[in-house]
């Protein structure tokens, strides 16, 4: 299979919970489920698709108000909610221990869906998950503060209609250069036609949703991967989040920023590979495993 034969997989369409949500899928054996980021929707993965469909079930949905599915209002847009959405598609789906993987705000939505529902989830592939201040320490705090400043001016963007300049000074904040520009016209038609969910997303960006104590009790195998060449705020949030797990792991990916599985698309799938190699039937995660040794702090018990 090739990215063009999996571009032109059927959408199909399942309710999760009274939302309708649209999704692709190809392949058979151990499910794994994409869940997208910012600006973007089950298209993100076509690469990951045609590396993993030969050996698992491959499944990538979008998340509420992301094509093609119904716009949303704003309140409806949280973190909550689409960790809820994202348990019901499972459940939907009649999908056990499903191997989860998350980029950005989607690493987010599907820790907290392995969170909440443990027995649900086989591991999880955490793509620097968007950060929790909360559990951050006061440098990496700083920097969140320079980040919010940049997503404030985004926000404005937005809320004025100006669509294009709300997604570009949103992809320079995120991956450190002007992203836009340097997109293969099918990513940048993906990432414009979602550029409506960028004000309802970063309206509640910067809430809490993490709790420490929950983490500490997680034993799902858990792999952080973060970019070569990511903003300092990734890795830091990755950092602090690992810390807190018991059974996870931190891997970085060579010549990557934030936009990881689309930067490196050959290194990430083999990452991911290699990790549910060794994770099938929730295996203790290998030690092995990582292209880099863990050069994180130890883990708090």
């Amino acid at each position: 299979m090739n990215t063009q034969e999996t571009a032109s997989l059927p959408v199909r369409k399942v309710d999760a919970g009274g939302t309708s949500l649209a999704y692709v899928e190809q392949g058979s054996g151990e499910p794994v489920v994409f869940v997208h980021g910012a600006v973007s929707d089950y298209r993100t993965w076509l690469e990951q698709f045609e590396a993993l469909a030969g050996d698992y079930r491959v499944i990538s949905y979008s998340r509420r108000a992301h094509y093609p599915n119904a716009r949303e209002d704003d309140e409806n847009y949280t973190r909550d909610a689409h960790k809820t959405d994202l348990i019901e598609f499972l459940k939907a789906l009649r999908l056990e221990k499903a191997h989860l993987i998350g980029h950005s705000y989607g690493a987010a939505v599907a820790l907290l869906a392995a969170l909440d529902a443990p027995t649900l989830v086989g591991s999880l592939v955490l793509a620097e998950p968007s950060p929790c201040p909360e559990i951050l320490d006061e440098d990496a705090k700083l920097l969140l503060a320079e980040q919010k400043a940049s997503f404030e001016k985004v926000m404005r963007l937005a809320e004025n209609g100006a669509a294009e300049p709300a997604v570009r000074e949103f992809l320079h904040t995120v991956i450190g250069i002007d992203a836009l520009g340097l997109l293969p016209a099918e990513r940048r038609a993906v990432v414009l036609e979602n550029a409506a969910t960028l004000r309802p997303m970063l309206r509640t960006y910067y809430e809490s949703f993490l709790s420490v104590e929950k983490l500490k009790k997680l034993k799902v195998p858990t792999m952080f991967i973060t970019g070569e060449i990511s903003p300092v705020i990734a890795r830091q949030t990755c950092q602090t989040i690992d810390r807190y797990l018991p059974n996870s792991k931190i891997a970085i990916l060579k010549c990557a920023s934030h936009g990881l599985q689309m930067e490196n698309p050959e290194g990430f799938s083999r990452l991911v590979l290699d990790f549910l190699a060794v994770n099938k039937n929730t295996a203790p995660l290998d030690e092995n495993l990582l292209l880099y040794s863990p050069i994180f702090n130890q883990k708090i018990s």
